[in-house]
């Protein structure tokens, strides 16, 4: 028997994420001539536009083309430069309040936050405060249906692992799915003794599968063998400097969840499991933009950094993306050759907290810079990188009305945003002709209030947004974000 129990609770939840994303009204692509010929000219035949290849989404927290770029000039990231080069990348617009559980769910629902009703990371009321005992939100909270739900129940294969606001696991058609009770608190509650012995209800989709990935889970404890690969790249962090050793304690259990999260979805498409529709998410260069910005940049802030400090972590985002490129080329590598890939972020990185020493977060994006959108593989347009101009491809609510498009589906009739079909080339266009939109809300099941996995498992939620510096705030400063302000 493995480490991990096989008890799993058998209640039925069919909630849905529904990835969508609204037009930006952005000016057309450019093309890039060094790129050479498209895709769909590659290919040489019209029938194989015809083909419906399976769909990649890689959604990557915080990943931001200021610090991407510079290093796509120094020779690095060289499959995030790859995917780049061969398909189209730009700005992907993105929302406020920019909190994760709010922006991953609309991008998987295609609606607004108060369409979908995950308004922050735990119960909010209608004055925008937390209200009486509040726990964190959870999938069955959700009101309409996600991208899954849409792709199973329309006889779409799923493999969904670790996205926000996915627990419990929903019974969703021809799926197999991983759920996150809150992406980067995961790993302080996965690896709980309770949890490791008698499991996490829920967690998987079917059953089973709980079984398959037992080893995987185990491996990612804070003392197992991840420990060794994240020290390889990061180093250690000395305990005397307690801010900074805080920081990496934490750190280092969203590298354990991410890595973990990645040997899942790699031996699902080693066992050819790979789906018509694949979403794996990704925490770490949000964590770091978030607690190493003011080592990368520390003339950036009003106060000193200490030299030693810059010298041993300033390198950490750097690290965190190559850290990305290596999994991306993991994943790649086991990917069909017909395969199309999307690469998105909720939102962009930069300096936050500049005066504030105490804040956990020096970097930040209460600003909503835009977020990062990378589409490669048959079909699509081989633009590249656009201009500095305006280089806008979409929105978060274009995102999954353009998934449904891929898979020949209908986009939903009540979603912000529309398929992003200008991206593809017109003979794909042409072989692919779009469906009228439909309303897929109908008979899907009310929302209810959030569930608690296990005993003290919102504390555990919580502790670790406070650690990540996201739910200290009074109620009046909570307040504010969430209006925007």
């Amino acid at each position: 028997m493995s480490l991990f129990s096989t008890v799993r609770s058998t209640a039925g939840y069919s909630v849905a994420l529904l990835l969508t994303f609204a037009a930006c009204g952005g000016e057309e692509p450019v093309a890039n001539t060094s790129q050479g010929a498209s895709v769909t000219e590659e290919m040489g035949t019209q029938s194989r536009l015809t083909e419906r290849p399976p769909v990649v989404v890689l959604g990557v927290d915080g990943l931001t083309w200021n610090v991407m770029e510079p290093m796509f000039a120094a020779g690095k990231l060289p499959n995030l430069k790859k995917l780049t080069e061969s398909g189209i990348a730009g700005n992907l617009f993105t929302d406020r309040p920019t909190f994760s559980p709010m922006l991953w769910t609309s991008i998987a629902t295609g609606v607004k936050v108060k369409d979908h009703g995950i308004r922050y990371f735990m119960e909010i009321g209608d004055d925008n405060r937390p209200v009486e005992n509040a726990l964190p939100y959870t999938s069955n909270s959700r009101k309409v249906p996600a991208i899954w739900n849409l792709a199973g129940e329309n006889e779409r294969s799923v493999n969904s692992i670790a996205w926000w606001v996915s627990w419990p696991a929903e019974h969703v058609p021809n799926s197999r799915i991983v759920a996150s009770y809150a992406a980067q608190a995961q790993a302080m509650l996965l690896w709980k003794p309770l949890v490791m012995s008698e499991g996490l209800p829920e967690l998987t989709y079917p059953d089973q599968l709980a079984d398959s990935i037992d080893d995987i889970l185990y491996d990612g404890r804070p003392k197992g063998p991840l420990m060794a690969e994240y020290n390889q790249r990061f180093g250690v962090v000395p305990p005397e400097w307690k801010f900074a050793f805080t920081r990496d304690r934490f750190f280092r259990g969203v590298f354990h969840a991410d890595r973990t999260h990645e040997r899942i979805f790699l031996q699902m498409m080693k066992n050819g499991e790979i789906a018509d529709l694949n979403l794996l998410y990704f925490g770490l260069p949000d964590v770091a933009g978030h607690y190493f910005w003011r080592y990368r940049s520390p003339q950036s802030y009003t106060y000193m950094v200490p030299d030693e400090h810059v010298e041993r972590i300033g390198g950490h985002i750097d690290k965190s993306y190559e850290q990305m490129d290596v999994w991306i080329g993991e994943v790649m590598a086991t990917l069909p050759e017909n395969a199309i890939v999307m690469i998105i972020s909720d939102h962009g990185m930069g300096v936050a907290n500049a005066d504030d020493i105490n804040n956990v977060q020096s970097g930040g994006h209460d600003l909503a810079p835009p977020g990062v959108m990378i589409l490669a593989g048959p079909g699509v347009l081989s633009y590249g990188l656009q201009g500095r101009g305006d280089r806008t491809l979409g929105s978060i609510y274009d995102v999954t009305p353009t998934l449904l498009s891929l898979m020949g589906l209908a986009s939903g009739s009540y979603m912000e945003g529309k398929p992003l079909r200008h991206l593809m080339t017109e003979a794909w266009q042409s072989a692919n002709p779009a469906p009228e939109p439909k309303d897929y809300r109908n008979g899907f099941r009310a929302a209810t209030r959030p569930r608690l996995p296990t005993e003290g498992a919102n504390r555990e939620f919580l502790d670790s947004m406070a650690a990540l510096g996201y739910v200290t705030s009074g109620d009046e400063e909570i307040q504010k974000k969430i209006d925007g302000k």
